[in-house]
């Protein structure tokens, strides 16, 4: 995202149906998209690579990295989730699980405060 809002996706993903969730979930849960996770390297280079709409150069000029770097961190994240991301759907795909995890921070910190508020008396 460019800017800190909430984009339309995260409002969106912010209230997925449980059923879904769940399905969700299970593609979250699988080792290599948790080690995807855990590289905030690679979390970072895609979102700045959807922001620059899967543009090579200009992502490769935000990052300050060569355009080789960028592309061996596109690799790497092809090889980890089978999902190329210079390809839209697959990008669509990523976007969609990135938002998904970013949201799932939100819904938590949600039922946390629901579940702290006293009840109307």
């Amino acid at each position: 995202m460019k800017n800190n809002s909430m984009s339309l996706l995260d409002s969106i993903l912010i209230n997925i149906d449980q059923d879904n969730l769940l399905c969700v979930n299970e593609i979250l849960s699988a080792p290599n998209t948790k080690k995807f996770f855990a590289d905030e390297e690679l979390i970072h280079t895609a979102q700045a690579f959807f922001d620059n709409d899967l543009n090579l150069i200009q992502t490769s000029k935000q990052l300050i990295v060569h355009r080789n770097t960028l592309i061996y961190r596109l690799e790497k994240i092809k090889k980890l989730l089978n999902l190329d991301i210079r390809n839209f759907n697959d990008a669509v795909t990523l976007q969609v699980l990135i938002s998904i995890k970013r949201t799932e921070i939100k819904r938590k910190r949600h039922a946390n405060k629901l579940a702290r508020l006293e009840p109307l008396q």
